[in-house]
């Protein structure tokens, strides 16, 4: 694009995706327009204490047959596959950098970061890349680029597989609308970094494989309207949905399955308690769909605890070994089914769609005028409020936990989950005393219910297992010790524990 702000949105895809995307030729409603292949070869550079690294900043040389640019792009945002940047070309034939061709602002600039050290060459990249102008039907225009091809800096290699929609002119929702289609099917994820990260990575050290990802904090201040707290805790939830599908594509690691039900329980909490300020409907699909796709993680995830956490541990001797390799093949199909619900295109429509509501700001209303006024808001007084809600909530139904039923038990988990998510959404935000007192008794009272649920259901899964053949005898006997262990055990919790389940 002509200097000025870059917007695109950057997936990387697997070498069976960047295959089939090769041949897209049509995508329903839009009109598709191939532009040919372009060899790119492009060379970075930087002080050798990587000053520019440092700044955020990126400067490359780049030969597309004949023909050179210098381009420079400067720090900007990055979030999670969306990057909006100041980009600089200038026509340049040379071997290296010539900062005096830029524009004065990105000249000056520079030469004083530089400050009289030498431009060394770091990286080089080496892609082919395909490209496409696309026209929706409102006329935005948005050019795709495929690029295959490798990294190399020294010794060290790397491939690079990567779709970048860059949004040439027109409303930045289109680089989801055109995504949508033109990724229908394709195993992806969002991009986390720009290419030149994935250089530096490589010259560091060799870059590992994709693995699980914990909650990215919101990082919330005092300053924040309503609406931007909405939008970096959406953020926070929509990284770690999108890293820990990418993880559970490439591993089988518990943790993938863990941290992926975590982050579609967070996004589910977090649309709930931003709903006051949330156009009605708005979010409702992503909440179904959240919901489907947490059901199928469920599966899986409450095998790995049967087994790592609630089986495995017991001496059984080869009576527990016999289960434990009955439930291995089980675990084993809902791994395998699970990676077909992650693969579909259901699941990459979600992640389309929850970064377009999250990065488009979905949540507006084109009808409620006062809805401006709530989102304007200052954060903290909505924070303390809903908190104080969901605590409210907690306290009522906590308030004699002997008298509980099992059905009112499992709610009030729920009702300490929500409200444990939204101290985590809004905890720079609450008061010291809170943050040092009730936190973590939240996180006490949680850990003491998620036990219990955990032994419920492995008394469910066990109920419902039935051996057959030699070894079945000893499967019954395993279970029977299983059941019986953990029912003291949950017992000896209860009695131990259940005035932690009391903030009053």
């Amino acid at each position: 694009m002509a200097d000025g702000v870059e917007a695109e949105l950057k997936v990387a895809v697997d070498a069976v995706g960047a295959s089939r995307l090769a041949r897209l030729s049509t995508l329903p409603g839009l009109t598709v327009a191939p532009k040919g292949d372009k060899r790119l070869v492009s060379t970075y550079f930087d002080t050798p204490d990587l000053a520019l690294r440092a700044k955020g900043i990126s400067l490359r040389l780049r030969r597309a047959g004949r023909s050179g640019e210098q381009t420079v792009k400067f720090s900007g945002s990055f979030s999670l596959g969306l990057a909006e940047r100041p980009e600089f070309n200038v026509p340049h034939g040379g071997r290296v950098p010539d900062l005096s061709r830029l524009p004065d602002e990105a000249a000056v600039e520079l030469t004083k970061l530089v400050d009289g050290r030498p431009l060394v060459p770091l990286f080089s990249m080496r892609v082919t890349r395909r490209r496409w102008e696309i026209v929706t039907p409102a006329g935005d225009r948005v050019e795709m680029a495929l690029d295959r091809g490798t990294v190399t800096a020294g010794s060290r290699r790397a491939d690079i597989r990567e779709v970048e929609l860059e949004l040439l002119s027109g409303d930045r929702r289109a680089l989801f609308e055109v995504a949508r289609p033109a990724l229908a099917g394709v195993a992806f994820h969002f991009s986390t970094e720009a290419k030149s990260d994935l250089g530096y990575s490589l010259l560091e050290g060799e870059i590992g494989p994709v693995e699980p990802t914990t909650a990215m904090d919101a990082d919330l201040d005092d300053d924040m309207s309503v609406e931007m707290a909405l939008q970096q805790v959406l953020r926070s939830c929509a990284t770690q949905i999108s890293a820990n599908v990418a993880a559970l594509r490439v591993c089988d690691d518990p943790e993938g399955a863990h941290q992926l039900r975590v982050g579609l329980r967070r996004l589910r909490t977090a649309l709930k308690v931003f709903a006051p300020i949330i156009a009605p409907g708005a979010a409702e699909p992503l909440a179904i769909e959240a919901r489907r796709l947490a059901t199928e993680v469920a599966a899986t995830r409450d095998m790995d605890v049967l087994i790592d956490e609630l089986v495995a541990p017991l001496d059984g001797g080869d009576d527990m070994a016999a289960l434990i390799a009955l439930l291995e093949k089980r675990r084993k199909a809902a791994r395998a089914h699970l990676a077909s619900v992650l693969a579909d295109r259901a699941t990459g429509d979600f992640l389309i769609d929850l970064l377009a509501f999250t990065e488009a700001r979905g949540w507006l209303s084109m009808d409620d005028i006062g809805q401006s006024v709530e989102l304007a808001a200052p954060v903290t007084p909505f924070a303390e409020q809903v908190v104080s809600r969901l605590r409210r909530k907690v306290e009522k139904l906590g308030r004699d936990p002997e008298a509980l039923s099992p059905e009112e038990r499992h709610d009030l988990r729920k009702r300490f989950k929500r409200l444990r998510y939204a101290y985590d959404f809004f905890e720079p935000l609450m008061p010291k005393s809170t943050r040092r007192k009730l936190l973590p008794r939240v996180k006490a009272a949680q850990n003491v219910l998620g036990v219990l649920n955990d032994i419920h259901m492995a008394h469910l899964l066990l109920d419902d297992l039935h051996a057959v053949g030699p070894k079945a005898g000893a499967v019954e006997r395993a279970i029977g010790y299983c059941l019986g262990w953990h029912s003291a055990r949950a017992k000896a919790i209860w009695q131990r524990r259940s005035d932690d389940l009391s903030l009053d």
